[in-house]
């Protein structure tokens, strides 16, 4: 298979930064922070620290959690950390003790419906087994006047980067609000946060994003996330720079920093590559025969192909997060 998203050349110093490899949830979103920092203005990454440093949970989930491989007495390496801790935070979320979880975890801002609609992203991600397309939902515009109207990642990215640009936004609400732009921005460029699969009767309220879908190697959107698991942070950084410095930088910034294009992109992976062929040809086959769907083989081509897109998908976040700084901050 061919890779799917190709651009080409600029340079970039990688940084130093090692942690024990965990799921892309974590090495992902660190991995692209980290890569972001080295493509901010002067000035950019201090200002970003300091709305960090409002945090409501800066002592708990930052300045305690700094591992002692860390030198804290070297200014780029520890501002780095903390901006790659605040890209994974809205996860970190995810488990904190009742009451803060309430509080600050957002369940639905980390996807999206592939059947809604906006913008850039007119098509949807949705991949149908068997059955006709779903009519499309068209999405709200950008106007987010509270949280009670975000429900997506797309409305989320709209709500967060409003309150972390505006300085009238209070400090607390505005450092909350740069984790998950972080965390969103890196989210979006995964596939399978923007679309999934639909079937007749065995997925007739679709996979959950791949989640239903049982591979030879966990389910498939758990696959996706941990694309660059065994590689660690500091590989992971080591990767992504490399395709960097192959591509043409200024191809990325000369495009709209528009988010629904970024998710056109993803779906367009989800419609052409997440699903191999295999996972139509067992759905068909299994509710052909009225049996449960079976687990699928994985191909090595496929999983080179996936780690691939994966380290081009984190490339094209940590530069274009870079860029939304530049320019709002």
């Amino acid at each position: 298979m061919k890779i799917r998203i190709v651009l080409r050349h600029l340079g970039i110093c990688a940084l130093a930064f090692g942690t024990p490899a965990m799921a892309w949830d974590s090495v992902g979103h660190r991995a692209s922070a980290q890569v972001a920092v080295s493509f901010l203005e002067p000035g950019v990454r201090e200002r970003l620290v300091a709305i960090l440093a409002a945090h409501p949970r800066f002592q708990e989930d930052f300045l305690d959690d700094v591992p002692g491989f860390i030198d804290t007495s070297n200014q780029l390496a520890y501002e780095s950390w903390l901006l790659g801790q605040a890209a994974f935070w809205p996860d970190i979320a995810r488990g904190l003790p009742r009451g803060e979880r309430e509080r600050y975890h957002r369940g639905n801002w980390h996807y999206i419906d592939g059947a809604w609609v906006r913008g850039q992203a007119m098509a949807q991600g949705n991949s149908y087994v068997g059955i006709d397309p779903m009519p499309d939902v068209p999405g709200m515009e950008a106007a987010i006047r509270s949280e009670a109207d975000v429900d997506n990642i797309v409305l989320g990215l709209d709500y967060n980067m409003a309150l972390l640009t505006d300085s009238a936004t209070d400090p607390a609400s505005r450092a909350v609000a740069l984790c998950w732009v972080l965390h969103l921005a890196g989210d979006i460029h995964q596939p399978l946060h923007t679309g999934s699969l639909f079937s007749a009767r065995l997925f007739d309220d679709g996979d959950a994003g791949g989640n239903g879908v049982d591979t030879s190697e966990g389910n498939l959107h758990t696959v996706w996330d941990r694309a660059l698991r065994e590689r660690g942070v500091l590989a992971g950084v080591s990767d992504i720079v490399d395709w960097l410095q192959g591509i043409d930088r200024s191809a990325i910034e000369s495009a709209p920093l528009d988010w629904a294009l970024w998710m056109k992109e993803s779906r367009e992976l989800v419609t052409t590559v997440v699903y191999p062929d295999t996972v139509s040809e067992e759905i068909l086959a299994a509710e052909r025969e009225g049996r449960d769907f079976g687990e699928i083989t994985l191909s090595a081509g496929y999983l080179a192909e996936m780690r691939e897109i994966s380290r081009q998908r984190l490339g094209l976040a940590a530069l274009r997060m870079a860029l939304l700084f530049n320019r709002n901050l």
